[in-house]
């Protein structure tokens, strides 16, 4: 069967105009930010259902076609990437919100959903979802696990893995799998849940996915603290653990400067290993200076910094 005869079955599987085959089209979706390989795709494809997904794995099964995930394409590793007559499959019109739940503080949601609506949502309600990064107006959910997105809070608030508790999964054949299905203690087996976060769409298609949301943090704040040195970071993220964990400390900026300011400091002036915490010889900037300046002369900054959020 020729490729024509194959996009016209496909075609059949979903909605009227949901299978572009443009020139446009093509190059937009055959690709994501990863600029060295030139998108080839045969078709782009725009599923409206999880039944809509089924159908198009088994034909593709059928006829050894092969598929390619596209969410917001924001990657930079090539997992959207299709050079060799693939079809990718968008997942753009999959992209509402299916349920909110405030008592477990879950949302589900469909894999085209946009991180920042996820965000805004969670914010609107009190709640905060932590995965962030530049894109995130544009990156989706889907690929956002596909991937295991990281982004800038991953040292407090982890990677997307540590968001997802639940998955349903198209695999491979066209079943349907549902994963965990939000359950906070499972010890019923395996977690297979954990093979398909990360995967790049190679062993499924992720097609609704549960998100856990946190309570909204009080008083963010971004700190930049420059370093003489590399081995100086370690000991600045003990000492602001260290402050924002001890129940008789305050977090606030005025109270963790200091600290965090000693640990860079300590190994610079007593020339001690990287763990002699805390440093008793450094002097920090007085506390009552709104905006504490270290150091004064811009020639002992490094360029090394510590986003503290």
């Amino acid at each position: 069967m020729n490729s024509h005869a194959l996009i016209d079955e496909l075609k059949t599987l979903l909605e009227p105009g949901k299978v572009l085959t443009d020139a446009a089209s093509l190059d937009t979706y055959g690709k994501d930010w990863t600029k060295q390989y030139a998108p080839a795709p045969s078709a782009i494809a725009f599923p409206k259902t999880i039944e809509q997904v089924q159908a198009i794995v088994r034909w593709a099964n059928q006829r050894q076609v092969a598929l390619v995930p596209s969410g917001g394409r924001t990657g930079l590793s090539a997992a959207a990437v299709a050079a060799n007559g693939e079809v990718v499959v968008s997942f753009d019109y999959m992209n509402k919100v299916l349920e909110f739940n405030a008592t477990d503080r879950t949302v589900v949601c469909q894999p085209g959903v946009i991180t920042k609506q996820l965000q805004n949502l969670a914010e609107e309600n009190g709640l905060y979802y932590p995965v962030d990064f530049a894109s995130s107006g544009s990156s989706q959910i889907g690929g956002n696990i596909g991937t295991n997105a990281g982004g800038i809070k991953v040292i407090r608030y982890g990677m997307t893995r540590n968001w997802v508790a639940g998955l349903k999964v198209v695999t491979g054949q066209g079943d349907l799998l549902e994963l965990n299905k939000d359950l906070v203690k499972n010890a019923t087996g395996y977690d297979l849940r954990q093979l398909f976060i990360g995967a790049e769409g190679t062993l499924g298609f992720i097609v609704e996915a549960t998100m856990r949301l946190d309570r909204a943090p009080k008083n963010l704040t971004a700190m930049v603290l420059g370093t003489a040195d590399f081995d100086a970071i370690m000991p600045v993220l003990h000492a602001f653990r260290a402050s924002s964990t001890s129940r008789r400390s305050s977090s606030s900026p005025t109270r963790l400067w200091p600290r965090c300011w000693a640990a860079a400091t300590c190994r610079r002036r007593s020339k001690r290993p990287a763990r002699s915490m805390p440093c008793s010889n450094s002097k920090p900037p007085p506390t009552t200076s709104p905006t504490p300046r270290w150091p004064p002369s811009s020639t002992a900054w490094s360029r090394a910094g510590c986003w503290m959020g």
